[in-house]
């Protein structure tokens, strides 16, 4: 019963982050899709967190209702958000068990800045590879960092708010839903 209700919650979580990629996808860099990967690693432990952000995540970029990313930025999104869902376990329960509130918003901010400062290096590295010629890494970086600064902001602002909460909400369904850890 545990492993039917975990796959189906699995399934569901990475459904999710399709979805609500697909809901924001007409507003550049404001997304939700890092959060409920991350969220899914808390809930679900690193491993099925990393399935659930990678299954979400390649969803998302192949059926983007804006048009699908080339072969190399997809597996990088994919790639990427395996590693966020994944972090979500690593690093979930710690910002959990923070009993300061500032203190937990604060590193929850830190956490959802550093994995947004990831993505985009990742991601803007495999764009910078495949589609420029004749311009400099600097040019293509700074060129992009106004663009990728408005998801680094929301990011940190909305782990900021949301993160505590939710994870204190979740921590009451991990032992009923997770895998053994």
């Amino acid at each position: 019963m545990r492993t039917t209700r975990t796959v189906l919650l699995t399934t569901l979580l990475a459904a999710m982050v399709y979805v609500a990629g697909q809901a924001l996808a007409g507003v550049p860099n404001v997304e939700l899709v890092t959060f409920l990967s991350f969220a899914s690693g808390y809930l679900l432990g690193a491993g099925l967190g990393a399935l659930v952000g990678a299954c979400g995540m390649a969803a998302h970029s192949l059926f983007n209702i804006m048009g699908a990313v080339p072969p190399p930025v997809w597996i990088a999104q994919v790639a990427c958000y395996a590693l966020i869902g994944a972090a979500g376990g690593w690093l979930g329960p710690m910002i959990a068990g923070i009993r300061a509130r500032m203190l937990a918003s604060v590193v929850a901010a830190a956490t959802g800045s550093l994995l947004t400062l990831f993505y985009q290096a990742v991601v803007n590295l495999v764009s910078f590879t495949i589609f420029t010629s004749g311009v400099s890494v600097w040019a293509f970086v700074w060129g992009g960092i106004a663009f990728a600064s408005v998801q680094f902001v929301w990011n940190a602002a909305f782990f900021f708010a949301a993160l505590r909460p939710t994870l204190r909400g979740l921590t009451r369904f991990r032992d009923e839903v997770a895998p053994a850890r």
